[in-house]
């Protein structure tokens, strides 16, 4: 019989990072999320699969409550970050999106130099006491996105004249800039070429190790490869939510195997 410390040291604990508990959406009459019950784990990566329109990049943005910038959307039920309501009235959406950063599915880096792209949340945020502390930040933030090789003799450039992969890894590095504890991703991959997705796919296996990733995908073959929980959306209802291992190859629901089989999509 195994003694208790040996036992002890097999079980892997995992940390609630965000729970979500009956979250309904509607866009005016239309009712886009119906009743989601999810828990996001910390120094993990869940991706968020499902056909187009199913309610999963909706969803993704109620973490961050970027869906409060819609007129006519309202959201029920409750999400917490750390045990905290991110949707009480004491919570400030602009210090929540600091906690809970996002890459869009477009590289969108701001008409400024690579250096400001990335100084700009500590900075609005005073999170700094002057440029040898912004530099630092700006330097550690670009390693961490894998891009400080390839940039750090031109900083000063624009960020806009960067390939296309390498701004999709200067919005993540905007992104982490304010030392978020989740990070958001819809499909940071749709508008970059295998050889960059290859980079970004890499990159995020590499930040699971210091933050809660979220990537919502329509490739299959990605959620597989980057995350190790995976939920699956149908037509606005979370349909199930497991390990990425179980869910590609024994999933619960005829719904997630009609999905993942192609009969569905």
């Amino acid at each position: 019989m195994k003694d208790m410390h040996t036992l002890e040291k097999s079980v892997q604990i995992e940390t609630t990072k965000m729970t979500a508990r009956g979250v309904q959406v509607h866009y005016g009459t239309n009712h886009a999320l119906k009743d989601v019950d999810v828990d996001i784990l910390d120094k993990t990566v869940t991706a968020f699969i499902g056909p187009s329109g199913c309610g999963k990049s909706t969803f993704l943005r109620c973490l961050n409550r970027m869906n409060d910038t819609i007129v006519g959307c309202r959201i029920d039920g409750k999400i917490t970050l750390d045990a905290q309501d991110i949707y009480a009235a004491s919570v400030d959406p602009v210090q929540l999106r600091a906690k809970v950063g996002m890459v869009f599915q477009k590289p969108n880096p701001f008409p400024k130099s690579i250096y400001d792209n990335v100084a700009y949340g500590p900075k609005i945020h005073g999170m700094t006491r002057g440029k040898a502390e912004l530099d630092a930040i700006v330097e550690k933030s670009l390693r961490r996105a894998a891009l400080w090789g390839e940039v750090k003799d031109r900083l000063d450039a624009p960020g806009t004249g960067l390939s296309g992969g390498q701004q999709q890894r200067l919005c993540i590095a905007r992104a982490i800039a304010t030392n978020p504890e989740v990070l958001l991703m819809d499909e940071p991959c749709s508008a970059l070429d295998p050889i960059a997705t290859a980079q970004v796919e890499e990159l995020i296996d590499e930040l699971r190790s210091q933050f809660s990733v979220v990537i919502v995908t329509h490739s299959m073959q990605q959620a597989a490869r980057v995350s190790q929980k995976t939920a699956f959306f149908h037509l606005g209802n979370l349909v199930e939510f497991g390990e990425t291992g179980q869910i590609f190859t024994n999933p619960r629901d005829p719904r997630t195997e009609s999905y993942i089989t192609g009969r569905i999509g």
